[in-house]
């Protein structure tokens, strides 16, 4: 097969100078000067499907311009940025907040590339719902509803934590403190919330600030909180505990 002479052609910032021999797969390689000075090697396909453009310095450019920009307050999937907190490997290292309440670190290109877009709950949450099978609340005959698949995700479990830490994990109403029987109660009900903001989602739900409003919240043992429902189910006020 007729070589096909490149010399002189420009890829990128790539100018072809000569032809310096072939590697183990018989690929043509090409010497080069970059537009910045240097010279490479470089396979002839390579050049061809726009694979290599540079010596290198282009990525670093655009690295360096992606590392350059302040993130600061934005927000990338469910994660809003607090501040950068160094670098790691020649990239910049964003703290963030995620909407669940934990902390992480990401580099820059992965918020914005998007690789990144929680501290790993999200992943968690989709891997319920699809574990959830037949008993998913969006399964059509399902018996599940959407409130039990939302108080089995990550961030329930976070706001939870939140209410028990705000109360000094004590019952408000009998002074009960501490031990595994303590149970988080809205005030404002889950199912009145749901209903008020037309929440039919998991996704729509974790977007919702008023289901995750800490002050609606309060730390009750499981005898107060059997007795709150017995009161409100007098009252005809019914909601699942």
């Amino acid at each position: 097969m007729r070589k096909l002479d490149l010399t002189g052609r420009v890829y990128g910032r790539l100018t072809i100078l000569e032809d310096v021999g072939r590697d183990k797969y018989q690929q043509v390689i090409w010497k080069c000067l970059c537009d910045c000075g240097n010279t490479v090697d470089v396979r002839s396909g390579d050049l061809q499907k726009g694979y290599t453009q540079s010596c290198g310095c282009l990525q670093k450019e655009r690295t360096s311009e992606t590392n350059k920009k302040d993130l600061t307050n934005q927000k990338f999937g469910r994660l809003v940025v607090l501040e950068d907190v160094g670098r790691r490997g020649g990239k910049v290292i964003w703290r963030c907040q995620c909407e669940c309440g934990n902390i992480v670190d990401v580099s820059s290109d992965n918020l914005q590339s998007g690789h990144t877009q929680s501290c790993g709950c999200y992943k968690k949450d989709q891997t319920m719902l699809r574990q959830s099978g037949d008993r998913n609340w969006n399964w059509r005959g399902g018996i599940t509803p959407l409130n039990h698949v939302i108080r089995n995700c990550t961030r329930y479990k976070e706001w939870r934590t939140s209410i028990f830490h705000k109360d000094n994990f004590t019952c408000v109403h009998c002074g009960t403190r501490g031990g595994k029987y303590l149970h988080a109660h809205h005030i404002k009900f889950f199912s009145v919330i749901l209903e008020e903001y037309n929440i039919t989602t998991l996704e729509e739900a974790l977007q919702c600030e008023a289901l995750w409003d800490v002050s609606n919240g309060i730390t009750l043992c499981v005898e107060c909180h059997e007795e709150e429902h017995r009161r409100l189910k007098a009252l005809d006020i019914v909601e699942p505990m």
